[in-house]
């Protein structure tokens, strides 16, 4: 394997370890441990069309949606990464898509669950960390229901 390919492997890594940590912190609703993996000058516009500029306002803007009904009981199960593009060598776009459990969308009384595109700005200084976050308007998920045994 060359050092070039090495590299790669290790950069979509290490995106990949952040996005994970992301997840995890989103779910225990460690807002310390989330803004960590941001950097100073992060932006977001989330999935509900909220938009929040600086690390400590996209960190109060997860926080108050974190305590709205809607996902209160959420959990991030999945985000999948489809696409990473290195744009420099400390740049790179990363397509991701994102799916969650339990969220009382639209004010359905019954949680479904949701997935959706999400769009990440990484941004390298000695580590890598989110710059931006794009995330589209999720869909729920269409339950399939269990062959009734007679």
């Amino acid at each position: 394997m060359s050092n070039e390919d090495r590299a790669w492997l290790d950069t979509c890594e290490s995106i990949k370890k952040v996005l994970e940590s992301r997840r995890l912190a989103w779910n225990d609703s460690d807002s310390e441990r989330y803004a960590r993996l941001l950097t100073e000058d992060c932006d977001i516009v989330s999935a509900t069309g909220r938009a929040s500029h600086g690390r400590q306002a996209v960190i109060d803007l997860y926080i108050q949606q974190r305590r709205l009904p809607v996902y209160s009981e959420a959990i991030v199960t999945a985000t999948q990464i489809k696409a990473i593009r290195l744009l420099t060598a400390d740049v790179a776009l990363v397509d991701a898509g994102y799916r969650m459990t339990r969220v009382h969308w639209d004010n359905q009384s019954a949680p479904v669950d949701l997935e959706g595109d999400i769009l990440f700005v990484m941004q390298r200084d000695t580590t890598w960390k989110i710059a931006s976050i794009r995330a589209q308007s999720p869909k729920i998920i269409p339950m399939v229901n269990e062959p009734q045994v007679d």
